[in-house]
């Protein structure tokens, strides 16, 4: 019987099931109370629980594993405290011996560009990549300097932090100096883009990507929470867009070997450019939607990647049978943002809502206060979801309703255009 050791218990409750369903013994380690009876009680099944230290070093991760007696190791990333770990996965995989257990994770230079903003702008401006203009900054004089150059207002970000951290919008030069004080240093400044967000998921898998359907996540503010706007997908691109978008993913996944699930955040700016914000080596909250609109679930996606790979695969030139890819989105998948607790009514006939609590394996909502339950909409009740959206109550949204309507009316567009036009994941394939 294979035994998978999950690092970390991000989403453990999704990633989880198609390794128990397959016969795989499954060891999760975590940091989180009450993951045990928690997983016991929403999957139905006994899962082995151990604690993921707070400090950790290569070594010690391959100690762990070894205790453990794992077969496989996949990490489960997104929980704080456990992001920045994926260079230490990286250089953990790259020291283990031939007979070690195999890990599924991304290379060691991949996980660096997904963990260091800085990194990302040096390499991106090397290879060509579209991103905002900016300088990486060692101190405070510099990031002065930054500023005046590219014009307030820009954006401030840490080099390294965790996802919802370490990102400031600046706009006047008091504020500037209140950031510098602040800030872990190296940072990078960038020009503060006007236009809209946008997301899309990933799984690789040897030479093999694909992509779950583009999301948008709403209009670029100061706020830099996303995950606080009415959010979408599929979302329709230009032609001209995604054939861009496709280049830069292929020649990204080319050159730095992502192996698993990664997400990339980008923006269209209001003249029309596509540019690169942000790598994360993992999935996120765009997961929901992804698997809403095609009924085809990355966490879930990722699992059986792992078990499809050779047993004596190394997780750097790993080939194993990979699924082509989710279907075409079959539904809008809109992201309603509400306060925790916040009741909505019955989903029109012909929709549905899916709810994704706050739990020990997915805090978020937990910490921030705020849930974002997924309304599904066939192409043929847009009419009764946009009714719906336009009677709950006032407050009820973080958002306005009329977010909400254009939201949809943005998937509902994105939706008839998935028919007609190549898939992005299909590129991808054919790019590899």
């Amino acid at each position: 019987m294979m035994r998978v050791v999950v690092l970390g218990e991000f989403r453990a409750d999704r990633l989880l099931p198609p390794l128990l369903h397959a016969g795989a013994e499954v060891v999760l380690l975590g940091r989180a109370a009450g993951i045990a009876p928690f997983l016991s009680s929403a999957l139905g099944a006994d899962v082995v629980c151990g604690e993921l230290p707070a400090v950790l070093s290569e070594q010690d991760v391959l100690r762990l594993l070894a205790h453990w007696r794992a077969d496989v190791a996949v990490p489960g990333m997104g929980c704080p405290g456990q992001e920045q770990l994926l260079p230490l996965y990286a250089r953990a995989a790259s020291r283990r011996r031939t007979a070690g257990p195999r890990m599924a994770v991304h290379a060691e230079g991949f996980a660096e560009l997904a963990s260091d903003k800085a990194a990302l702008h040096r390499i991106a401006e090397e290879r060509g990549w579209p991103v905002p203009r900016g300088r990486v900054c060692g101190a405070a004089p510099a990031v002065r300097a930054a500023a005046r150059e590219l014009g307030l207002p820009v954006m401030v970000k840490e080099a390294r932090s965790e996802f919802h951290a370490g990102r400031h919008y600046v706009r006047d030069g008091g504020a500037l100096d209140s950031v510098c004080a602040e800030v872990s240093f190296p940072v990078l400044v960038q020009e503060a883009l006007a236009g809209e967000e946008y997301g899309v998921e990933f799984l690789s898998v040897g030479s093999v990507t694909v992509a779950w359907p583009v999301a948008s996540l709403g209009r670029l503010d100061g706020e830099c929470a996303p995950g606080r706007r009415v959010r979408v997908a599929p979302a329709p691109l230009p032609a001209r867009l995604r054939t861009e978008l496709a280049a830069t993913v292929r020649d990204m996944a080319g050159a730095f070997r992502p192996h698993g699930p990664w997400q990339m955040d980008f923006a269209v700016t209001d003249d029309g450019r596509l540019v690169v914000i942000e790598l994360n080596g993992r999935l996120g909250g765009v997961s929901n939607m992804s698997w809403a609109a095609t009924g085809a679930d990355p966490h879930a996606a990722h699992a059986r990647s792992v078990l499809a790979a050779p047993a004596d695969g190394l997780s750097d030139g790993l080939s194993g049978s990979l699924p082509a890819g989710p279907p075409p989105p079959a539904r809008v998948a809109l992201e309603l943002p509400v306060l925790a607790g916040t009741p909505l009514p019955p989903a029109p006939e012909g929709t549905a809502l899916m709810f994704f609590p706050g739990s020990p394996v997915n805090p978020g909502p937990l910490v921030g206060g705020y849930c974002r339950p997924v309304l599904t909409v066939p192409e043929d009740r847009q009419g009764a979801a946009l009714a719906w959206l336009r009677e709950l109550p006032p407050g009820t949204l973080l958002n306005s309703p009329r977010d909400a309507a254009g939201q949809l009316a943005r998937g509902a567009r994105g939706l008839r255009a998935a028919g007609a036009l190549t898939p992005l994941h299909t590129l991808m394939r054919e790019g590899s």
